[in-house]
């Protein structure tokens, strides 16, 4: 039954979906409070409530054959529903200002989807899904100087018999972006872009901006109601490792060569390093590492101690793909920012 009922929803569907996702995201706001997931649940209990004022009685009919504005309606609460449903499973291993960018985004996401006006257009288009080039669904752009390949999905975004949709990208308060995307494949479900940099996004919310045109008897091509979709520009990486090392020496016990905080982790890809003093400790039998990542936003993450013999090299993972390690061949500690382990980012 559930596959049918999702091969066509019905509006009994969507309110289900609507009501899964909003104890989820709850769920998460619980444990770990933030005003935009408070602002994202409050907002889907408004668009839950304008949709069973539109179904009326006919929440169990299938959207499709339902009159033009509880369609609408029903369509973008879908939109809401799947939205809200691809953070909650990307979110699970972001950390600080990440975790914080996706929040902002989906609750920016979910408050055009409530806002928009319930135009009574018989395929009014809706976008309910935004992903990278590897089909990963994205809420948070890092701004680099190189172009950024995605793609929104959803319903009705081009009429095959009319021209493309104009689409163009606003910070939230309408003002265009300095690089604007260019279309690169489309259908009526997809629609592939391309950024040609980033670089120029300053930190905060963006929105895309889907107007398509539907061919009508008589009248020709005409403008449909805009879809729209969110994201969010992160601001710059900046993760603070503290670090202690600590050397167990030949006939003298234990020796602490090392308190302090690394450099900052400030991009993908990117190392910093510390040389440690180690001549305290002429005899080393073994070195024991421990550390505490601060990654923004109050949210921390401690690793070790980790001990292994003298001529032995210590490497230990951090959340966000960052890794810890000491070479006791040239006294230094290393932290290395590697593959970012959060979904919703590029």
């Amino acid at each position: 039954m559930a596959a049918q009922d999702a091969a066509r929803p019905t509006g009994d569907y969507v309110l289900a979906q609507l009501d899964a996702v909003r104890q989820a995201l709850a769920l998460r706001a619980t444990a770990h409070p933030d005003p935009a997931l408070a602002e994202a649940g409050r907002q889907l209990g408004q668009i839950d409530a304008v949709l069973r004022r539109q179904l009326g009685s006919a929440t169990a009919q299938p959207i499709e054959i339902l009159d033009d504005k509880p369609k609408a309606a029903a369509m973008r609460a879908d939109a809401a529903a799947q939205r809200t449903r691809a953070y909650l499973e990307a979110v699970a291993a972001c950390r600080g200002n990440d975790a914080k960018a996706l929040a902002a985004a989906l609750a920016l996401a979910i408050g055009q989807l409530a806002t928009a006006p319930v135009a009574g257009k018989p395929s009014p288009p809706v976008i309910d899904a935004v992903e990278t080039a590897d089909r990963q669904p994205l809420f948070v752009i890092h701004p680099a100087d190189r172009p950024l390949a995605f793609a929104v999905l959803g319903a009705n975004l081009l009429d095959p018999q009319c021209a493309n949709p104009q689409v163009s990208l606003t910070d939230a308060q309408g003002k265009p972006a300095a690089a604007q995307p260019v279309i690169t494949a489309i259908t009526p479900q997809r629609i592939a872009l391309r950024l040609a940099s980033t670089a120029g996004l300053q930190p905060g919310g963006y929105v895309l901006h889907v107007v398509p045109q539907r061919k009508a008897f008589l009248v020709g091509c005409t403008r449909q109601p805009e879809a729209v979709a969110a994201l969010q520009a992160a601001a710059p990486l900046h993760v603070v490792i503290d670090y202690t090392l600590v050397a167990t020496c030949r006939g003298r016990g234990k020796l602490i060569l090392g308190h302090g905080s690394l450099p900052a982790v400030t991009r993908r890809g990117g190392a910093v390093s510390q040389p440690i003093d180690a001549s305290a400790c002429a005899e080393p039998e073994s070195y024991t590492v421990s550390a505490v990542a601060h990654f923004g936003d109050d949210d921390q993450a401690a690793v070790g101690p980790v001990t292994q013999p003298a001529d032995a090299v210590i490497t230990a993972g951090l959340p966000g793909g960052l890794t810890l390690s000491w070479n006791p061949a040239i006294h230094t500690l290393f932290a290395r920012a590697g593959t970012d382990l959060c979904r919703g980012s590029d």
